[in-house]
């Protein structure tokens, strides 16, 4: 394999990165926070879930910034074949 099929190869990867998946669950996530607000209410049990899903949020933003970094390194590794 040529070094430019290796980074033709390198930007297929990347291309499979799934970082749509996390941002996809992210958005579930707040459709249920604010379907939970409407059943619930102001309540002590609504703000104890909205909390929760709060903290799964912020995890699910941490994975997805370091999905999109894996992706970001291997985009890089494609150039520096390119680059020779």
């Amino acid at each position: 394999m040529t070094i430019q099929e290796q980074a033709q190869q390198l930007e297929l990867l990347a291309d499979q990165v799934p970082t749509g998946i996390a941002l996809a669950t992210k958005g579930e996530l707040e459709d249920l926070q604010a379907q939970v607000l409407g059943l619930l209410g102001e309540t002590g049990s609504a703000t104890a879930i909205q909390g929760s899903v709060q903290i799964a949020i912020r995890q699910i933003d941490e994975v997805a910034a370091s999905l999109e970094n894996v992706r970001i390194q291997i985009r890089e590794a494609a150039q520096h074949h390119l680059r020779g």
